[in-house]
């Protein structure tokens, strides 16, 4: 496991090092906006992957922790329907950022970041039908819907942080409930956030050098989508 956490950390500060996360403070407002507009399409889309995944797990323990999480997407703690979704709460927090409403209703989806949901929603797929699908599953579920959610979100609170404070009632949760906060090799059932809930599993299912490669292998095409997302901003930075 220290290992795979060596590989892994790599695999975080590649993807934080690049230019359209580390250059989100020199972005304009109106570039920035872009940024967030269409990262909240990947973010429409997460439920649709766990339902996905979900769907094609086998491993019930693997299942319910997924359940869990998705669920919380939707929360309903005073009366029914009175409490904003997770996906209200990015939208409240792009709005309190200045992106107008008009923006955000006119807003579609960019080529870059239709072809990024595609080839997401063919690697669950994929990682379905493979001999490792339980591993290949849950560490798609982690990677791509939880500690590169972190970073991203952790690099855009240098922008977002000055404006929104302790307002924030979604970049700055989900920068720190979806983090990885544990190594792998310190897995723990004691563990909060999202990916040390799911890593904590994950290491229980990775038992073979078979099993590691396929963790190594699904970690890389993960960064490899989630970079082509924000290659798409190159040009816009000054």
């Amino acid at each position: 496991m220290r290992e795979l956490d060596e590989f892994e950390d790599g695999l975080i500060e590649r993807f934080r090092n690049h230019p359209a996360l580390r250059g989100v403070t020199d972005l304009s407002w109106e570039d920035f906006h872009a940024v967030l507009v269409q990262r909240r399409f990947l973010s429409l889309a997460f439920t649709m992957a766990y339902d996905l995944a979900i769907d094609l797990l086998t491993d019930e323990q693997s299942k319910r922790i997924a359940r869990v999480i998705v669920r919380e997407e939707y929360p309903d703690n005073t009366s029914p329907g009175s409490t904003p979704s997770h996906r209200e709460d990015l939208t409240a927090d792009i709005l309190a950022l200045g992106v107008p409403r008009e923006v955000l209703v006119r807003s579609r989806k960019s080529l870059a970041t239709s072809a990024c949901l595609d080839t997401t929603m063919e690697l669950i797929a994929s990682a379905g039908d493979s001999k490792h699908a339980d591993v290949e599953l849950l560490t798609i579920l982690r990677f791509w819907g939880e500690v590169l959610v972190s970073v991203e979100y952790g690099e855009f609170w240098r922008r977002i942080g000055p404006v929104l404070g302790d307002k924030s009632v979604f970049y700055y949760p989900h920068h720190v409930h979806d983090a990885k906060s544990r190594p792998l090799a310190a897995a723990s059932p004691l563990s909060l956030t999202h990916s040390d809930q799911l890593g904590l599993r994950l290491v229980q299912l990775i038992d073979s050098s078979e099993a590691r490669e396929r963790f190594r292998e699904t970690e890389e095409a993960v960064v490899a989508i989630k970079t082509a997302f924000y290659d798409q901003f190159l040009r816009a930075r000054p």
